[in-house]
């Protein structure tokens, strides 16, 4: 059997609930030539069943199980590692494509010469996954925008009033993860999609992002106002070092500044995160030593200030982009 061009991976973890649209927004897309890798990450629900009724017998669709639970970054990792096809894409269980998706941007990726694409998603609620939504960047020019590495880590720096470029679910082609042996950070419970791309654009990938929104991006409630609790901001603090390691002697100037910047935004958020978390908990020695070991996160500070500035600047007429916490 011939290899497919679009391996889609689809990690899946208790989404017995609503894989079922998921796979069928794959079974619709225009570009027949692909494979569906479902990774059950040891869901303890029904999810590997409703997968597998969804699929219907179609023979492009398997299911691979996790051993252990073990998070979205380890279970795309066992998905890529499956996949066969010449490029890879990837689709949350709870997210769907536009009908196009797949046959607009490999098509356009390969007529560029690209070894990475993303396009724009359309934000939609959870409960109703075909319905009318926002574009996430809302990008008004109609061609490719070129993507570098300075730029990926400057429009995903915590704390900027843009869209994170982050959330946006690449095509990768595989023969260039395979040239270069890159996968994702497998501990990384946050931002394992922005050091994936990292890693692809230190070691030379030609990325761009298609302005058309292709992807349907599911709101779930937790998604508008994130769950308060752990400091997200101290899962990527390991990351920085290996990352310099890894491509030492690779990073132009550009991009070891927009590194430092990334990394001093995270500092900052992380400080001001954990000031927060702590405040909430009464511990207001522990709130103080946030602040004081790190004085620069006192910007955050004046985020309030700013939100009210916004607001008058939205009854003026301003329209900021939109962004996803």
């Amino acid at each position: 059997m011939a290899a497919p061009k679009v391996s889609i991976v689809m990690p899946a973890y208790k989404a017995a609930g609503f894989i079922a649209l998921a796979i069928a927004s794959v079974r619709a897309q225009t570009l027949q030539d692909w494979e569906l890798i479902v990774v059950d990450d040891c869901s303890p629900d029904h999810t590997a069943d409703v997968a597998m009724a969804a699929a219907g017998g179609d023979p492009r669709i398997r299911l691979v199980r996790a051993e252990k639970n073990g998070g979205v970054a380890r279970a795309r990792n066992l998905g890529n590692a499956q996949a066969t096809g010449t490029w890879i894409a990837v689709l949350d269980s709870d997210d769907a494509y536009e009908p196009t998706r797949l046959e607009t941007l490999v098509s356009a990726a390969e007529a560029a010469g690209l070894d990475l694409i993303a396009d724009d998603m359309r934000l939609v609620p959870f409960e109703d996954i075909s319905a009318d939504g926002q574009p996430y960047l809302g990008r008004e020019r109609s061609g490719l925008e070129p993507v570098d590495l300075p730029t990926w880590f400057d429009r995903n720096r915590a704390g900027i009033r843009t869209p994170l470029l982050g959330y946006l679910k690449p095509i990768v082609r595989r023969e260039f993860l395979l040239q270069h042996k890159i996968s994702y950070v497998p501990e990384l419970k946050v931002a394992e999609d922005c050091w994936f791309v990292a890693d692809l654009l230190a070691s030379g990938a030609r990325f761009a992002l298609h302005p058309a929104p292709l992807y349907r991006y599911a709101i779930r409630p937790a998604s508008l106002s994130r769950t308060r609790g752990d400091n997200v901001y101290s899962y990527q603090q390991s990351v920085y070092a290996p990352f310099r390691q890894r491509h030492e002697g690779r990073l132009s100037a550009a991009a070891r500044g927009a590194l430092r910047r990334h990394e001093n935004a995270s500092r900052n958020a992380e400080a001001f995160e954990g000031f927060a978390i702590a405040l909430r908990a009464r511990n207001f020695g522990q709130a103080l030593g946030w602040i004081v070991g790190r004085p620069q996160a006192a910007v955050y500070f004046l985020q309030p200030v700013s939100a009210r500035i916004e607001r008058l600047a939205k009854r003026l007429g301003y329209r900021p982009g939109l962004r996803v916490n």
